[in-house]
């Protein structure tokens, strides 16, 4: 070999490890400005009091975590898990919904979805893995049982019926197999299934069908990932951000094709157990009895109110379906959570010439996703709505409001006030009922009884 091509042979091998090196020097620079934002996000969360989750999430045990950061890239909230010092946490924990595709994807099984923390106990309904509660025949799926997600829903809806009309003994006589109460999605998967068995069964809806989907506002993204369907498969969308009239759409389509029969604007009242095992359900249409019963309730038809004199005016509301009813106004908005920043946002459209305010309670968004929070701050800066920190209302007048902001009270025009601070879950109505509450402190889904 001539010494030209050994010192040419060298000269590539030097530029080669070169090239090699300035790569990997990017990729760790690009990791450690990551993990500096992650950490940052996750003092800000102690900081603003934000570091417990309020419901279904994943805890990572660090024992098994190798730091892989595949449950990073598979939540579709955006930065919610993050790797801190080559661990998987937690940096905004409030804003996890419990999709658990974090768990389903992690290789070394190194997460478990969880309701409550050691510290902060959550009240969940008792039921098993087969979402049997306590009360035998009674089942819970859906938003209820502490799991709001869409795609959760349906599973459970499905799995509950399955379980439940597989277990019912020959010879016991009743109006239905299976009553279903919530035509949600819990409530629609699970009528599919008693359709897919052959069952009789019975499908009651308070208000519309759709359920607690009904009632979000216009074009509001429901779903980033498909369901399986009983009888129907997965279901099909042309995109994945689903809006609430694509998703009912889908749904009405599926009823016509399916057969799926829904009793709409029939309220649940309550129920009883029957000496042969069966329930009699009362219902504002008529008591039916039934082999096994579902309760798939949503927890929005509750919303939790404010306290105040002069609440009942009506100005006052919970919900915002279409923002078009609302031109030239002044409104004000409770609410730092996705549904609140929402609703603000439409009102806010420059196209309605509203002049919003927009109460938290708190110093941040604390149950508001990242993309919410962007547009809302954008329109802040714009001008097209003001964003009050620390602040409540105080008192409710027929055209103010006089709002506690930090150590003062300032009086704000108003002609709507838009009320978005939670639900109040009915757990007192289903103990009423027989069905027992337990206080989770982060513990997963029960085992079958």
């Amino acid at each position: 070999m001539s010494l030209k091509k050994m010192v040419l042979d060298h000269i590539e091998v030097i530029s080669f490890l070169g090239i090699g090196l300035i790569f990997w020097s990017s990729r760790l620079t690009k990791f450690k400005k990551k993990e500096l934002k992650a950490k940052t996000k996750l003092q800000n969360s102690v900081a603003t009091k934000t570091n417990e989750p309020v419901t279904l999430h994943p805890e990572v045990n660090l024992d098994l975590c190798v730091g892989c950061g595949s449950c990073t890239k598979a939540c579709p909230e955006g930065d919610i898990l993050q790797l801190v010092n080559n661990k998987a946490t937690l940096v905004t924990p409030t804003k996890c919904v419990g999709h658990g595709q974090c768990e389903a994807i992690c290789p070394m099984g190194a997460l478990t979805l969880v309701f409550g923390t050691k510290t902060r106990g959550m009240d969940i309904p008792r039921v098993t893995s087969n979402y049997e509660t306590n009360v035998p025949g009674v089942y819970i799926a859906g938003e209820l049982g502490g799991t709001g997600l869409i795609r959760n829903a349906v599973k459970q809806g499905s799995l509950a019926a399955n379980h439940a009309l597989s277990n019912i003994k020959s010879g016991v006589t009743a109006d239905y197999d299976l009553m279903i109460i919530g035509a949600g999605p819990a409530g629609i998967a699970a009528g599919l299934q008693a359709i897919k068995l052959n069952k009789k069964y019975y499908l009651i809806e308070q208000n519309s069908f759709g359920g607690t989907v009904y009632n979000f506002p216009r074009q509001k993204i429901v779903m980033s990932h498909p369901a399986e369907l009983p009888l129907v498969g997965t279901m099909k969308f042309s995109t994945n951000k689903i809006s609430k009239e694509n998703l009912l759409s889908y749904w009405n389509q599926v009823r016509q094709n399916t057969g799926l029969k829904v009793k709409e604007s029939c309220r649940f009242e309550n129920f009883r157990t029957l000496p042969n095992g069966t329930f009699e359900v009362n219902t504002s249409m008529g008591i039916v009895t039934t082999k096994r019963l579902i309760l798939a309730l949503g927890v929005r038809g509750s919303p939790r109110r404010l306290g105040l004199p002069n609440e009942d005016l009506p100005k006052v509301t919970y919900n915002l379906i279409d923002a078009e009813q609302y031109t030239d106004r002044d409104i004000v908005v409770v609410g730092g959570g996705n549904a609140g920043v929402e609703a603000a946002q439409a009102l806010a459209a420059s196209k309605f010439y509203n002049r919003v305010h927009l109460l938290l309670r708190g110093a941040s968004f604390d149950r508001c996703n990242e993309e919410n929070q962007r547009k809302i701050l954008n329109m802040e800066k714009n001008g097209l709505i003001k964003i009050w920190y620390n602040s409540s209302v105080e008192k409710i007048e027929e055209k103010t409001l006089q709002v506690k902001h930090e150590d003062h009270v300032v009086t704000l025009n108003n002609d709507f006030l838009f009320v978005f601070a939670g639900a109040e879950v009915p757990f007192k109505f289903l103990m009423s009922l027989g069905v027992a509450i337990d206080k989770k402190f982060g513990e997963g889904f029960s085992k079958p009884a």
